[in-house]
């Protein structure tokens, strides 16, 4: 019956904007990107996988001046030259042996007023537990309804119905989550961001998931300039999970009905350089690494090492970054050190270290090198990830 009702609000938006909008399509915007990416991971196992992507999206917008718009993206990621368990490098169709996937990522009509906007279709979302995951080609993208309103001063409302997800390795949506199956109630979220004070930004969200597990997620990030054009910025989260349904596995790394999470960041800011201090503990037994979708969105997060596994990581880590002078273009090189350890026997603690180099050889065109080697404290064999990956926007 839901299904039945989201496909005919879906059809009545776009008979309605088709009679209001003769101009929407010749208004219409179109951008892309074209990117090559070249995946290794040497886990001295079998396990090991390298091969290289080209792909990219494709996306058109009708005129968003209009109140009634619509948009559609076209993404693909398609394997060249060698590789060895292409699946595992998690850049290709995985659902079909790491075929080449192609995939219509978001496909939604909207109607927006000054303070409101409310999307029908499927499209990608950037919530803590829900997004799009950017680093692969293809994004992670949801299907349902999305509410977003700023009617309230100072305050953003949003209101999310999820009825199928699709993965960053498919080009189905299914009801079924990065943590396991949801069924028939699918997820809701409804979730507020104030920001009434100065230089705090308070954000809550609830996910609802009867079938699956509901989780609750808390972050304040305050911000203060300092002499010298410094920012010095705290942050504090709280993931909470529970109320487990039919689907729930309490031990999923992904996530579960038992998730009891808290971190915190300090860091320090200026025009060129910046370093931060995170840390964060799970209490519980649940992990947090994707959540419902995309990849759960922690202070402990480097490209791989994170504090977000199950069975009660504690991670303290230090991230720095710093803008090179190399011509007119903009440079960064970027270096972390992760410590995890765990209070459950069942897991595995390990120390990280990252690199990676960003460079911008204009507002379009960029290339960005990503190295990280974990060494894990048990008989786990350690690993390394690379990543280089080239891109040129238009």
């Amino acid at each position: 019956m839901l299904k039945r009702i989201i496909l005919a609000s879906y059809l009545l938006l776009y008979i309605e904007a088709l009679a209001h909008d003769d101009n929407a399509f010749s208004n219409g915007n179109v951008d892309g990107e074209i990117k090559l990416f070249y995946y290794d991971i040497n886990e001295k196992t079998d396990a090991n996988a390298y091969a290289t992507a080209l792909g990219g999206y494709l996306k058109y917008t009708t005129d968003t001046k209009n109140p009634f718009f619509a948009s559609v993206r076209f993404h693909t990621s398609n394997p060249v030259g060698d590789n060895i368990n292409k699946a595992g490098t998690a850049l290709f169709n995985n659902d079909k042996g790491g075929d080449s996937l192609s995939t219509i990522s978001e496909s939604f009509l909207a109607y927006k007023t000054k303070s409101r906007v409310i999307k029908l279709g499927t499209f990608m979302l950037k919530t803590p537990m829900m997004n799009d995951d950017t680093t692969r080609i293809v994004p992670w993208s949801y299907q349902g309804f999305a509410y977003t309103g700023e009617s309230i001063k100072d305050m953003k409302v949003q209101l999310y119905y999820i009825s199928a997800i699709r993965s960053f390795t498919s080009d189905i949506y299914k009801k079924e989550s990065a943590s396991g199956e949801f069924g028939d109630s699918g997820i809701s979220m409804l979730s507020l961001h104030y920001t009434g004070i100065s230089g705090l930004k308070a954000q809550s969200f609830y996910y609802y998931a009867p079938e699956l597990y509901s989780t609750f997620v808390a972050q304040l990030d305050y911000e203060l300039s300092v002499e010298n054009n410094a920012l010095f910025c705290v942050g504090a989260q709280y993931f909470n999970s529970g109320d487990g349904g039919k689907y729930a596995v309490t031990e999923n790394r992904n996530g579960g009905d038992d998730i009891n999470l808290f971190a915190i960041r300090t860091s320090v800011d200026t025009e060129d350089w910046m370093i931060s201090i995170n840390y964060s503990q799970n209490f519980g037994v649940s992990g947090i690494v994707k959540g419902y979708g995309g990849l759960a969105k922690v202070y402990t997060t480097s490209m791989i090492a994170n504090g977000r596994g199950n069975y009660k990581p504690e991670t303290w880590m230090i991230q720095s970054t710093y803008n090179l002078p190399l011509g007119s273009h903009q440079s960064e090189l970027g270096f972390t050190l992760t410590n995890t350890q765990v209070n459950d026997s069942r897991g595995d603690g390990f120390n990280a270290y990252y690199f990676h180099f960003k460079h911008y050889f204009s507002k379009e065109a960029s290339i960005y090198l990503r190295y990280e080697n974990l060494d894990y404290t048990n008989e786990k064999s350690d690993v390394a990830y690379f990543r280089a990956i080239a891109s040129y926007k238009f």
